[in-house]
């Protein structure tokens, strides 16, 4: 029997290497052979897509938060500005109805009446406070005893006589002399200077007979506002009533009739 040799065996095999590597080469350039990820790369191709996935979300998150940020600053910047310019407008109009009320004799004359009645009141406030300080102050003077002694109360009466007919003599000497009735001013004159010293006498006497100069002096004050209290309303009551006189006389004649006439035109039942 011949014995084999390896190389026969070796060319006895080359016919199916060759048929196998033409079979190869038939599926080697295929481009599945490498397009085709592992099971690793599909893994990580997932892990991928969700961060972007995510990423992408937080974007549109900061994009709606940074557009609400943009609208609520706008609709704040709008609302100021819109008070803003509703201030200007009535402070505009503010200062064109003041304009109109300078300008206008009737609104001048209303504004005028107006500060005369609360000045005069004002200077009532300050009369009545220094009766009442005077007339707890000489009661004390007179009659310190307390109520048991007759003088307390009546003490209150002596500075009340007084302070009242000061202020009889001096308001009443500016009403008449409005009307031009003058009368005998010097007798006026000295009525008031004497009752005036007279309040103010017993409002000091038991401190000027003590030489207490300084208690003397604070205890006048009350008396002696009542007195300047009542020649600045005179004064006063004065100006103001020849000032509206004169803006009076600056309003046309036929201003009052159509002020009367103007509930009645506009009143149905006379229509």
């Amino acid at each position: 029997m011949r014995e084999e040799h390896p190389l026969d065996h070796e060319v006895t095999a080359l016919p199916v290497r060759v048929e196998r590597a033409r079979r190869r080469i038939a599926y080697q350039s295929d481009p599945a052979l490498t397009d085709a990820l592992s099971e690793d790369e599909l893994r990580a191709e997932r892990e991928l897509a969700e961060k972007i996935r995510t990423y992408e979300r937080d974007q549109r998150w900061k994009h709606i938060k940074a557009t609400s940020s943009h609208a609520d600053r706008l609709r704040d910047t709008t609302a100021e500005l819109e008070r803003a310019e509703m201030s200007d407008l009535m402070l505009a109009r503010k200062a064109i109805a003041a304009q109109r009320r300078e300008s206008n004799p009737r609104a001048r004359l209303a504004s005028l009446y107006q500060h005369r009645t609360w000045s005069l009141r004002a200077l009532a406030g300050v009369v009545i406070t220094g009766m009442l300080w005077s007339a707890v102050n000489v009661q004390h003077n007179i009659a310190p005893g307390g109520p048991s002694d007759p003088l307390y109360w009546a003490s209150f009466g002596l500075e009340a006589m007084i302070s009242v007919c000061l202020i009889i003599i001096m308001i009443g000497t500016t009403r008449v002399a409005e009307w031009g009735v003058m009368g005998n001013r010097n007798q006026v004159l000295v009525a008031e200077l004497f009752l005036l010293a007279l309040t103010i006498a017993l409002n000091t006497y038991p401190h000027l007979s003590a030489q207490r100069w300084y208690d003397a002096a604070v205890h006048a004050v009350a008396p002696v506002m009542i007195g300047v209290a009542l020649l600045i309303h005179n004064a006063a009551s004065a100006r103001y009533s020849t000032a509206i006189v004169r803006a009076s006389a600056e309003i046309p004649a036929d201003d009052g009739d159509d002020l009367l006439a103007a509930p009645s035109m506009g009143n149905p039942s006379n229509s």
